[in-house]
């Protein structure tokens, strides 16, 4: 009778004071810089060094947006534990050997896993391409032997023949020498091609100039003829040495083999992403063959990739690639685990925006650390681009990404871990509900020294073991954040995609209090055992959404050139996009939720005049609060979603006509109209 009375009490509460919708957050990462005063950085790099420390740079202004001039100096951040914080650790001064910094840029940064020449492992290249037309060569490369602290000028290569070199990237060839690739627009006959130069002493000196890839005409003069496809580089190799982290873009791969990954501007599709195998790391076949698509056939991968290999003991281990602008959802990536054949797509330890004009998400970079990927990016915070860090944990086919957002689904009984009625007390036990898409089943993860941390996103408390208890039976608790032990959990892949769920401190699993009462029951904890109610499927919670009409099957809120709105077909080309939004708090309320176009950073539906339209974000309270919506069960199907005016309550989006509109509902077939099907993308 207790257990039915409290029951009741939590539905009617549920009912009462409707909760918000559980749209997530963009997992953001760590953000490591933003400055407005260089507001176009971008082209991040990043390696880990045989201690451990991640060591990363980027460029701090775009030179295309500053005239070819005015370039900031190389900056070199560290992190020794784990990429949690970073410190500024050195600055390269180029005027200090001659050359300009104003024309330096696209960077490539290395660290050697064995000795070559008189250099030992762990001596770190850092490789930039100068546009300088004074300079006699357009690569010039710095090393390191104190991991980062101090530089010296290396060498330099590529010499100078009219045009630039770009994107100088390393690998060291099965025959043990140094090789520099690197996208070349000197050559008489390309467009640009992708060619390298090899080493034989560790960088010192240069030679042995080779062309990988490009499509070669007779009597084309660069910068005269029309454009023939141009190859862009990101090279991958994996050496069999202990430590798999050593980055960027030149690893072998696990059969000794060499991969190869470039974009083809002017190609078709135009700047996809494709394929190259060789043997030994200079052997690359017919340079006019374009190579092999990275593609799942619905989804393909878009300029400027990058690659990291984590060896979760497979015997291919697991590719991860992304691009700049890939067809997928910015919150997903491509992977492959056989040696790049075939792909599929799966989580990205950061949502990647598209900002063309800020160079925003432009050629971020992968790295692998142990079971781990991580990820360098930046993301346009609407005055300038930040540097932001971002790790995911392999679990078998899964990545579990920190700083994303997921409902914790019980396999026993499907229902979700809950925050009873949206209980802001601490202390309160979390219990099972049936799935409702609110906050009150969506949970932030962060990863803190290999465990993670549980934060409910509706009371901002985190899931807790009551005095770090070791007593079976101990209740799972929702408290604010201390820092203890307590609060920390370690997820154990059980197979089949779930996990087990164990306290840090108390040694215990998270289980329901009665095993043969599942529905709604309390969450505790308890010893080990082989029962379903302790397992756990953690679905993450995406904010790229398509709203799909409830009533005309096959179509989609989307927006036009023009900006207006309405309901259309669907779409399998880039027209996609237009139908694709960012589920974002609220502009004029957080506890609402606002749309942004995926495609158009900065610009969110709103109505005016009665009619939806596609307009940007000016600041003005008029737009924002036009730009926001209640989410609520949908009006003709719960299991939909309904949008509600945030400033003129009781006008409900809906299509007539495919039009968009806002207006009152009164018959069912308004109802109908104002209907969605929300798909998470």
């Amino acid at each position: 009778m207790k257990r039915t009375l409290t029951l009741l009490m939590l539905v009617l509460l549920a009912l009462c004071f409707p909760l918000s919708a559980a749209f997530a957050e963009d997992a953001q990462g760590t953000t490591i810089y933003g400055d407005a005063a260089t507001p176009h950085c971008f082209y991040e790099r990043m390696v880990e060094l045989p201690d451990g420390t991640l060591l990363a740079t980027w460029l701090r202004e775009f030179p295309v947006n500053s005239g070819w001039t005015g370039m900031q100096a190389p900056q070199f951040f560290a992190s020794t534990d784990g990429g949690r914080t970073w410190s500024l650790r050195s600055e390269i001064a180029p005027e200090n050997d001659g050359i300009s910094k104003d024309k330096l840029g696209m960077p490539g940064l290395f660290v050697l896993p064995q000795q070559l020449g008189e250099w030992p492992a762990g001596t770190i290249l850092y490789a930039v391409s100068d546009w300088d037309t004074e300079n006699e060569y357009t690569i010039h490369i710095w090393r390191s032997t104190d991991n980062g602290t101090s530089w010296q000028l290396h060498s330099q290569l590529a010499a100078r023949a009219g045009r630039s070199t770009w994107e100088p990237e390393f690998a060291v060839s099965a025959d043990g020498r140094l090789v520099c690739y690197y996208s070349d627009e000197r050559q008489t006959g390309y467009d640009q091609c992708i060619a390298y130069e090899v080493s034989p002493d560790g960088g010192v000196s240069w030679g042995g100039y080779t062309i990988v890839a490009g499509e070669y005409e007779e009597g084309w003069v660069p910068g005269v003829s029309e454009g023939n496809w141009r190859p862009a580089i990101h090279l991958y190799e994996k050496f069999g040495f202990e430590r798999y982290g050593i980055q960027p873009r030149a690893f072998k791969l696990k059969d000794g083999t060499y991969l190869m990954a470039h974009e083809n501007i002017n190609a078709s599709p135009n700047g996809a992403v494709t394929l190259r195998r060789s043997a030994d790391g200079l052997s690359w076949g017919d340079p006019r063959e374009l190579g092999s698509l990275v593609t799942t056939g619905a989804d393909t991968a878009f300029q400027c990739p990058t690659l990291a290999l984590v060896d979760d003991g497979s015997p291919c281990g697991r590719l991860f690639l992304r691009g700049m602008n890939d067809s997928c959802s910015p919150s997903l990536c491509f992977t492959s685990t056989d040696n790049g054949d075939t792909w599929s797509l799966i989580d990205a330890p950061l949502t990647a925006v598209r900002n063309e004009s800020r160079g925003s998400s432009w050629s971020g970079t992968f790295a692998a650390s142990g079971a781990k990927l991580l990820e360098l990016n930046n993301y346009f915070n609407g005055e300038y681009n930040e540097i932001r860090f971002g790790t995911g944990t392999l679990y078998g086919d899964q990545l579990i990404v920190s700083g994303a957002d997921y409902k914790l689904v019980n396999t026993a009984s499907g229902l979700c871990m809950d925050d009873p009625a949206g209980s802001l007390e601490q202390g309160t036990q979390m219990i099972l509900w049936t799935d409702n898409a609110l906050k009150t089943q969506s949970w932030h993860l962060e990863e803190d020294a290999g465990a993670y941390k549980l934060r409910c996103n509706y009371s901002g408390l985190v899931l807790d073991n009551k005095e770090g208890s070791s007593q079976p039976g101990s209740l799972v608790r929702q408290w604010e954040d201390n820092g203890a032990p307590a609060q920390r959990w370690l997820l154990e892949a059980c197979g089949d995609g779930a996990f087990r769920i164990k306290n840090v401190q108390g040694g215990l699993y998270i289980d329901v209090e009665d095993p043969q009462e599942l529905l709604h029951a309390p969450l505790v904890q308890m010893p080990l055992s082989d029962s379903a109610a302790q397992k756990w499927r953690l679905e993450r919670i995406y904010e790229i959404v398509r709203l799909g009409s409830y009533n005309i099957g096959g179509t989609f809120i989307r927006h036009a050139a023009d900006g207006t709105v309405r309901i259309d077909g669907d779409f399998t080309t880039q027209p996609l996009k237009d139908s694709e939004w960012r589920a974002v708090p609220g502009l004029a309320d957080a506890d609402c939720v606002s749309f942004e176009a995926v495609n158009r950073p900065g610009y969110y539906l709103r109505h005016r005049d009665g009619r939806l339209t596609l307009s940007q974000d000016d600041g003005t309270a008029l737009m924002r609060g036009d730009a926001t919506w209640r989410s609520v069960p949908g009006l003709a199907d719960a299991g939909c979603v309904s949008l509600e005016s945030y400033n003129i309550p009781g006008n409900y989006i809906r299509h007539r006509d495919g039009i968009l509109y806002i207006t009152a509902i009164t018959t069912q077939l308004d109802q109908a109209d104002a209907t969605f099907r929300q798909i998470k993308q």
